[in-house]
């Protein structure tokens, strides 16, 4: 399958080297911004074709699939335009900027009977479907502690009085949307959406959030959610259950995923190495394109669009409104 790249961030540096890993999966073209920019990236990775514009990657017809790796605000936008043109699409998360665009996005995908995929990560790795598999070994479910901090190499320029994009509102950016976005999509794919959601954070002048507390309400545990772009954390992922805890070691990757029984205090590794858990995503996309879906098996539309209503919610009770939820 011949795919084309859209935005040359770090991400789709990230995108390239887990593509190597796919034999379905060859990668022919990028646009950026500036051809520039696009000719710079493509010259790194041996890409063939470099253009300026997605327009121009697409009238080329050099590509089958697409992947977006553009800011959040641009998602919808972006994916209408390549599924009503028939293309296959793999966004990066977040999938929208709330969840209306989400449910458009889908509506869009079923319209053109043409596959949409969110680009959430660990979803798709054999390690979280491990981990999932593992939930009953912690007995009775009592609480879960999610959390993703890292001081964000970008908050630096937003305190000299720049205006990185990791900050700005009209791009339905801030913590929520970058990191939150694992751990409450982590949350809801593991344990469903939940009764009730209470939500706070910090925000900046930009009116985006530096950091958020999010708690999810169960019938008989409970789910803490802590975010962060200016503050680094040495915590991890904990899953409390009356027998025994899961930890986490990285909520984007699940790289590492051991059980730790209460009693015994013995250590069982759930998860296995892998060499990059990125691929599993672009290798569930191929599969499920070759196979005529419109949506994946492992993250159906639906959950996307649960996680995105959590989300926004959350965003509404932190008091975080972006441009594209006014529209």
């Amino acid at each position: 399958m011949k795919f084309g790249i859209v935005g040359t961030n770090f991400v789709s540096d990230f995108f390239m080297n887990a593509s190597k890993l796919v034999k379905d999966c060859e990668v022919v073209s990028v646009c950026s911004l500036t051809l520039e920019e696009a000719q710079k990236f493509a010259d790194k990775y041996g890409i063939p074709n470099a253009y300026g514009s997605y327009q121009e990657m697409y009238e080329s017809h050099t590509i089958d699939a697409v992947y977006l790796a553009v800011p959040n605000g641009l998602h919808k936008e972006l994916s209408f335009y390549f599924l009503n043109r028939k293309i296959p699409v793999i966004c990066e998360k977040p999938f929208g900027s709330n969840a209306d665009e989400v449910r458009e996005m889908v509506a869009c995908a079923r319209e053109n009977q043409t596959y949409l995929q969110d680009a959430i990560v660990p979803l798709y790795t054999e390690n979280f479907w491990r981990t999932k598999e593992a939930l009953p070994k912690v007995g009775r479910l009592r609480r879960a502690i999610i959390c993703f901090g890292k001081y964000s190499s970008r908050y630096d320029a937003y305190l000299r009085g720049e205006n990185p994009t990791t900050f700005r509102r009209e791009l339905s950016n801030g913590s929520t949307m970058d990191l939150g976005v694992y751990a409450i999509s982590d949350a809801i794919a593991l344990f469903g959406k939940p009764k009730k959601i209470y939500a706070s954070g910090i925000l900046l002048e930009t009116g985006v959030d530096a950091l958020g507390t999010a708690i999810f309400t169960y019938d008989d545990f409970e789910v803490v959610i802590m975010h962060s772009k200016v503050t680094d954390t040495v915590m991890i992922p904990e899953i409390q259950g009356e027998d025994g805890n899961i930890y986490i070691d990285l909520l984007s990757r699940f790289n590492e995923v051991w059980y730790v029984d209460r009693k015994t205090k013995e250590k069982e590794m759930i998860s296995k190495d892998w060499e990059d858990n990125m691929s599993w995503e672009i290798q569930d996309f191929c599969d499920n394109v070759k196979a005529g879906r419109i949506e994946s098996v492992k993250v159906p539309h639906q959950l996307s669009i649960d996680i995105h209503e959590v989300i926004t919610e959350c965003r509404r009770q932190m008091g975080v409104v972006y441009p594209a939820d006014e529209k």
